[in-house]
């Protein structure tokens, strides 16, 4: 049975009803024209009457009827301009025959909240099921899940019920973000596909169902992109009757561990690494002594307690010492709200016992320190105690190396005073900084400047390695450095400590470096002169370092020999390693990706573990040297553990996280909704505690019924003409 339909007007058009009072117009013409004569008897008029009186009642219809027309062409007018509207509550109003619905369920992370037994996601899941087995026989239906990006699962209208809600039970949410504008895409082109694979359905309308949370539906765009997104809504909404169905909570409260870093960039044995991890309240309530766990590979090993304020943040310092190498699973998690998602996040550590560094001598020497790498080597592994190893294990090569040797097993490679590179060079390090590695390059008297644009340079035939172009080189003494304040990491450690000699290292000489418009190399280091002198930028999944002096050429620089210099290279290792670090863990939907050490054939898979224990077969795109892995699937936060086919594959950890901006769950309010998307219903229910048939039908649809009375009272005037020239006719 389908529910009442109530005839209306908008509030601020009910004045224009006052004009109705001109539909009497016509009446009083009439009756004023009657009285304009005045009755006298007499004979002849006697014979004219009888004469006709037979065609007194025919006259008397067609005056009534004309007065009729013109009375009813002004109620017509009136009305219209009144813009009234059928309303009715429920399924099926948008049209007589068969209709189209689409199904848009947000599955962001944030419909994971739970204020009771459901969370948001099975109550929208439930709603979305009433809506299917309350239409019509012969409605059609259309699933969206709405994500980063969203996902499609019905696309073409479906009149087979029971299937679509098989589907509606399979749905599963997803730990992203809501991307609206993307989502409003994909509806669009629903109901386009739908119109022109089923020309015969009767209307659309559109069915979402969120938690209208505010960071998913009030998304920081530009001022054009929000136009766009504005425009788009207005085209969905001339298409379809759209509802907007809250299944969120107006005073919802959320506490969130919203980051998590290591201070270390590198983890060893024996070492006592240290975790920072922030708290964020994202509620009006204050925490008190809010209970915070760190968990290695499962197991719990450190415990701490911290202080919220309302809508404040908190950080706190854990620290565990691993004790053997290979990758391990860090967990900071805390307890205490409906929304337990972002409650966690991870790292994935890979524990080294050293760090593999190739340094390619460009100048090489017999004497000591008189080639190209001699200081870098000693730089990089000092002299010490034999009991504390070194953790940088350096070995020499010369520039054959970059043909003949793997780069791979390498966590960095130094290219020192390297005069040029071949083609198939430049290419092998771009495919080694591709795969994570990280290259550092000093540069010297032996380099040509133009070849290394050429072959390494961005633009056509180049490598896109180097973050800056090579200039002149310029013989300006500089005796002062200039640390930029020591924002980058590689000279933050040098913060407080001036005596460590980095301000006052001599520069003789230098390649002046040029940097393109809009380009994400960052410098480091500057002379007093203002000139870069090291530059660095990311390179694939690795990093790229620019010096634009000598390592070893004491006529170029002093730094070798200088105090600055053991700890400034051994900065730069430590951030290159790092990246590998940041390599390994990522947000919800980045993909993941991976290499073997050696050959895959490519006919056996990788296995990819996700968090909820499912493992996956992905296959490897295979060339000359090694396979290649990428996943995509990241939509899970958690722990995912990669297997390579090869047995001298050691497994592999990456850790997902999700964006926590997603943890604020203010919602938008009425006035905010209204002005996103002012062609659509609102329903909200104040917390859907019981989600009924009630519940599921309070939709309204309206009609535009002022178009179709302008439409007939356009043909009224038409008949007006013709009847008054027909009666006219008749009375002549």
């Amino acid at each position: 049975m389908q529910p009442p339909s109530l005839f209306a007007f908008d509030f601020a058009h009910l004045p224009m009803l006052g004009w109705l009072g001109a539909a009497a117009a016509p009446i009083l013409i009439h009756l004023l024209s009657r009285q304009r004569y005045r009755e006298m008897s007499w004979a002849a008029m006697e014979y004219l009457l009888r004469a006709i009186r037979r065609r007194t009642r025919r006259m008397q219809f067609e005056q009534w009827l004309l007065l009729a027309v013109r009375t009813l062409l002004i109620v017509l007018v009136v009305t219209a301009v009144a813009e009234p509207y059928f309303e009715r509550i429920g399924l099926g109003a948008a049209a007589t025959g068969r209709v189209h619905r689409v199904l848009a369920i947000d599955g962001s992370y944030s419909t994971a909240y739970r204020p009771g037994d459901q969370t948001r996601f099975d109550q929208a899941k439930q709603i979305a099921r009433q809506i299917v087995e309350q239409s019509n026989q012969g409605d059609a239906f259309t699933l969206v899940l709405l994500a980063s990006p969203p996902r499609v699962v019905v696309g073409t209208p479906s009149i087979a019920a029971g299937e679509v809600l098989a589907e509606i039970n399979a749905l599963r949410r997803l730990d992203t973000t809501l991307d609206l504008p993307g989502s409003v895409a994909a509806i669009k082109q629903l109901l386009d596909r739908a119109g022109r694979q089923d020309p015969g359905l009767a209307g659309h309308e559109v069915y979402v169902l969120s938690d209208l949370q505010r960071a998913g539906w009030a998304p920081q765009l530009s001022e054009a992109a929000l136009t766009e997104l504005r425009g788009r809504m207005r085209q969905l909404s001339d298409t379809a009757a759209v509802a907007l169905i809250d299944v969120g909570q107006p005073e919802a409260e959320n506490l969130a561990v919203a980051e998590l870093d290591m201070a270390e960039p590198v983890a060893t044995p024996a070492q006592n690494v240290r975790f920072t991890a922030t708290l964020a309240n994202l509620g009006r309530r204050p925490r008190s002594r809010q209970p915070v766990e760190l968990l290695v590979d499962g197991r719990r090993v450190k415990q701490k307690e911290v202080e919220l304020a309302a809508w404040g943040k908190a950080s706190v310092e854990l620290s565990h010492r691993f004790d053997t190498p290979g990758d391990h699973a860090v967990e900071v998690r805390t307890v205490g709200d409906q929304l337990d998602v972002d409650n966690h996040r991870w790292l994935a550590v890979p524990v080294r016992e050293s760090l593999r560094v190739l340094c390619v001598d460009g100048r090489p020497s017999g004497l000591p320190f008189g080639g190209a790498t001699d200081y870098l080597v000693r730089a990089l592994a000092p002299e010490r105690d034999p009991a504390t190893p070194n953790l940088i294990r350096p070995d020499v090569a010369t520039e054959s190396a970059l043909t003949e040797r793997d780069l791979d097993p390498y966590d960095c490679v130094f290219l020192a005073d390297v005069a040029q590179f071949t083609a198939g060079e430049a290419g092998r390090l771009r495919a080694y900084a591709d795969r994570g590695g990280s290259l550092v390059f000093f540069l010297g008297g032996r380099v040509i400047a133009e070849r290394y644009n050429r072959q390494l340079g961005p633009g056509r035939g180049g490598a896109g390695l180097l973050p800056a172009r090579l200039g002149t080189v310029v013989s300006e003494p500089q005796y002062r450095l200039d640390p930029i304040d020591y924002a980058h990491p590689i000279v933050q450690a040098f913060r407080g400590r001036e005596r460590a000699g980095l301000l006052t290292t001599p520069v003789m000489k230098h390649f002046r470096l040029e940097l393109p418009k809009d380009t994400p190399a960052k410098v480091v280091l500057r002379t007093g002169a203002g000139e870069p002198l090291v530059v660095e930028q990311p390179v694939g999944r690795g990093r790229v370092v620019l010096v634009a002096t000598a390592a070893g050429d004491l006529s170029w620089t002093a730094m070798p020999v200088w105090p600055s210099f053991v700890p400034l290279v051994q900065e730069i290792v430590a951030f290159c390693a790092g990246g590998q670090l940041k390599q390994r863990n990522l947000r919800v939907g980045q993909p993941l990706s991976a290499s073997t050490a050696g050959p895959a054939t490519g006919d056996e898979p990788a296995v990819v573990r996700t968090p909820d224990g499912e493992s996956r077969d992905v296959p490897l795109a295979t060339d000359a040297e090694r396979g290649t892995l990428s996943f995509e699937e990241t939509f899970a936060a958690g722990i995912y553990t990669v297997r390579f086919p090869r047995p001298d594959d050691r497994p592999r950890s990456f850790a997902v996280n999700v964006d926590t901006a997603e943890g604020d769950l203010t919602q938008l309010d009425d006035a905010e909704i209204a002005e996103l998307w002012p062609d659509a219903s609102l329903v909200r229910e104040g917390g859907w505690e019981r989600v009924d048939r009630e519940t599921a039908a309070a939709i309204v649809h309206r009609g535009r019924l002022h178009v179709h009375l302008l439409y007939a009272a356009l043909a009224l005037i038409f008949v007006e003409t013709f009847l008054a020239w027909r009666f006219g006719h008749h009375r002549t």
